[in-house]
């Protein structure tokens, strides 16, 4: 169990230190902090440069954290808190990803989750230094506190515009 939680911790951190640094940084032909900021004036969200930062911020940090195994819980915090989001951008698009929808961001959801419920595991700076997976009710109270600040920072977007359909 070890091992496979490191293949998807590893995978998990690495995706999302990509996508947090293009929004910080412009690495890997990302479009750095201007782009990312005008994309989300354009989904309603305000401050745009505000919430350019802290998108960017908490995916390059998650994904930094998860890649280490450290303070794993606070990482997968992060990490749900952002993907409601982004799933709450392409929910009306449905599933599919051919059309712009939430499958892709659902299975770094479940991964997250995942990750969250068993653990960072023993090849990991968590196991290194002592700290045991979180029990159930602490997950949940994880699961609880991410979802309701995404979901919060959701219902505070004003007049957002779809992210269109490709079909």
């Amino acid at each position: 169990m070890d091992e496979a939680m490191l293949v998807l911790r590893v995978a998990l951190g690495v995706v999302m230190f990509f996508h947090g640094s293009e929004k910080l940084f412009g690495w890997w032909g990302g479009d750095g902090l201007a782009g990312a900021a005008e994309f989300f004036a354009r989904q309603g969200y305000r401050p745009p440069l505000l919430m350019a930062v802290v998108a960017g911020a908490a995916e390059t940090a998650a994904g930094a954290l998860l890649v280490a195994g450290l303070a794993t819980p606070l990482a997968c915090l992060l990490l749900v808190s952002t993907l409601v989001n982004v799933m709450a951008l392409h929910l009306r698009n449905g599933l599919s990803r051919k059309n712009n929808g939430f499958e892709y961001e659902l299975v770094l959801l479940a991964g997250t989750v995942a990750v969250l419920l068993a653990g960072a595991g023993r090849w990991s700076l968590d196991g290194v230094i002592g700290l045991p997976a979180p029990t159930p009710t602490q997950a949940a109270v994880v699961l609880a506190v991410a979802t309701a600040g995404g979901l919060a920072v959701v219902a505070s977007r004003r007049r957002p515009a779809p992210i269109g359909a490709t079909r």
